[in-house]
């Protein structure tokens, strides 16, 4: 036990409240890189979860950019397969563009037989129904046989 008498009550009073403070201030430093820390973690944890998002958002876009541009591909392949064929008055199937001994055969008219199979076969098959054929019907002219 200790004995202090009146006047050395306010020293001793002012001393330990010097020293509470101090303490109180040492455990708030302590708390705070306590804290910091924890938010330094916290921080590092969240910028992994970022990047790792980041990555992944990378991957995804790189495969559907190969996608598209697979689609594409594919779409400018669709577009340049078409073929249309051309019905002339005499009923001769010929194809734009396909030559000028195409157009020459077509053009005869005189009794004279085109090759079998060529764009000038005249074998009855060729109707209007069949003068334009969709991509990818199945149909094959003399052309394309």
């Amino acid at each position: 036990m200790i004995v202090v008498g009146p006047k050395d009550l306010p020293k001793i009073v002012r001393t330990i409240g010097k020293w509470r403070g101090k303490a109180s201030a040492y455990a708030r430093d302590f708390q705070r890189s306590i804290e910091e820390a924890a938010d330094v973690t916290e921080m590092d944890a969240i910028k992994k979860e970022i990047a790792e998002a980041n990555r992944e958002l990378n991957e995804a876009k790189r495969d559907l950019d190969e996608k598209a541009a697979t689609v594409k591909s594919d779409m400018d392949q669709a577009t340049k397969d078409t073929t249309l064929v051309k019905v002339n008055s005499d009923g001769a199937v010929s194809e734009p563009g396909a030559g000028a001994a195409n157009t020459a055969a077509a053009q005869k008219g005189n009794g004279e037989a085109a090759p079998e199979g060529s764009a000038g076969d005249q074998s009855g098959e060729a109707s209007a129904d069949t003068a334009r054929q969709k991509p990818g019907a199945g149909q094959e002219n003399g052309a394309n046989a």
